[in-house]
């Protein structure tokens, strides 16, 4: 939605408009008040022609030294020194808003991954909030939003969401009706995607670029994908026992992607906004169908007796398994991995019209405690904030350099994370803003081969259904 602008009048005499002092949420160690100064217009008047000249200075806002702290549980007190180009003009550019509009701003960790919800529940409560704006995991958002606990960042002048830098995905999970109550600016995080071990390939007989190759082809599809599982799941000796299997995964990793690649979603929403059971969609239920099908055929490594929980991760770091559907994040895990690796998007299922990609950013809040006048200056300082750096407005591909030392070859992310940001579909699954929903309750038994997939769906039906009609309240 457009947001009105404000606009400042030129006047003909000499004015300073003096902002009452505001009142905001408690905050330790801030600024409790500030001010908005209108812009001084002076007139010159020469008496011998009495022609007028006007001066005009640029609109500014004053924010009196207002103290504003975004809030998450990874950002060190004192942030790293720039290391590249880029870097040395955001700082730039951020010291310079900072002067010119008199607030001071820092992201810092003010509590750490398991706290972090219960202090802005808790602090935003107590009207005394730990932060002007949080930075929150998308399971943690449904039920303080429930409690009225987060700003409509649609009644802020100060934002317009149309801005090409916003994150689109967070905007629409987070949008009801004409109300927005979480936003992200930039690049969303790349997601789910499928690792595979380059070395495995090769003595299996296979190119070891060929995921690539299918993925640039539009041919990477679940039946090559099932091909390919056929050929790395190898009894070498011919005992009857695998001595390697073609994957080993998160359970929930996996089914993410076969749900996804499938243009399904555990929850969606109506025409009318309203969440939706997406379980009873039968693209998803194929989706499913799918996965378990490939462990039935033994393509999935079984869980060692006496693992730990991520047991998955060690087998593909180790080289006891081919492939693994992973988000990229993991890139981290496998920086010392002795053979080399590629990463694709998932394949894409029978029912997709393209690949597909879910993306689950971190979203941004604001404390609904505070009064509108000092919620726009935060809004206000935000937006300025996530502007793009000024001078690489219009370098596309700056993002890539951060990747590039991340993957062990430039195809992961020309080809795959460029895929995944201007060409992939994005699924958006809205599971995370249904407060209690618990997809282990589908996942756990149904990887297990505990129960099919029909099955299991139909069994957790009612009460998926009492929590989504809470959620749609």
């Amino acid at each position: 939605m457009m947001k009105k602008k404000v606009k400042w009048a030129a006047v003909m005499l000499v004015i300073t408009l003096c902002m009452s002092m505001f009142t905001a949420c408690k905050q330790k160690g801030t600024s409790e008040t500030g001010s908005s100064n209108a812009n001084t217009v002076t007139e010159k008047v020469d008496t011998e022609t009495s022609a007028e000249e006007v001066t005009k200075e640029e609109p500014a806002m004053d924010l009196g030294g207002m103290e504003i702290t975004i809030g998450d549980w990874w950002s060190s007190a004192e942030p790293s020194a720039p290391t590249t180009a880029q870097e040395e003009a955001t700082q730039a550019y951020r010291e310079e808003i900072q002067k010119k509009y008199n607030f001071k701003m820092k992201q810092v960790a003010v509590a750490e991954w398991g706290t972090m919800q219960e202090t802005f529940t808790t602090s935003t409560m107590a009207e005394d909030p730990a932060a002007q704006v949080f930075i929150l995991a998308r399971g943690w958002v449904a039920q303080p939003l429930a409690n009225g606990l987060i700003y409509d960042l649609a009644s802020l002048d100060n934002f317009d969401f149309t801005e090409s830098k916003w994150n689109t995905s967070v905007l629409d999970a987070l949008t009801y009706g004409n109300s927005v109550y979480g936003m992200a600016a930039g690049k969303p995080e790349p997601k789910l995607g499928v690792f595979w071990n380059k070395r495995l390939f090769e003595e299996a007989g296979l190119n070891p670029e060929l995921p690539y190759d299918l993925q640039a082809s539009g041919e990477w599809t679940w039946s090559k994908f099932e091909e390919l599982c056929k050929a790395l799941t190898i009894d070498s000796n011919n005992d009857g026992k695998m001595d390697s299997y073609a994957m080993a995964n998160f359970s929930s990793d996996f089914f993410r992607g076969a749900v996804t690649s499938n243009d399904a979603r555990y929850i969606d929403k109506d025409s009318s906004g309203k969440f939706i059971n997406g379980t009873k969609d039968p693209k998803f239920l194929e989706g499913l169908q799918w996965a378990v099908s490939l462990i039935q055929k033994n393509y999935e490594m079984p869980t060692p007796a006496d693992s730990n929980w991520d047991w998955f991760i060690s087998a593909f770091h180790d080289a006891k398994v081919a492939m693994q559907f992973g988000e990229v994040y993991r890139t981290g895990t496998w920086a010392d991995m002795e053979d080399d690796w590629g990463f694709v998007l998932c394949p894409k299922g029978p029912k997709a019209q393209g690949y597909e990609v879910y993306f689950g950013d971190n979203i941004a809040v604001i404390p609904s405690c505070y009064d509108k006048e000092t919620a726009e200056k935060i809004a206000f300082a935000y937006n300025l904030w996530t502007n793009p750096t000024p001078g690489y407005e219009d370098d596309k591909d700056s993002w890539k350099d951060g990747y590039y030392t991340k993957f062990r070859d430039e195809r992961a992310v020309d080809e795959t994370l460029t895929m995944m940001f201007d060409s992939a579909i994005v699924n958006t699954d809205y599971s995370d803003f249904v407060f209690g929903l618990d997809l282990g309750t589908i996942i756990w038994d149904t990887y297990a081969l505990g129960s099919t997939p029909a099955e299991k769906i139909e069994q957790v039906s009612d009460s998926w259904q009492a929590l989504i009609d809470d959620a749609n309240k």
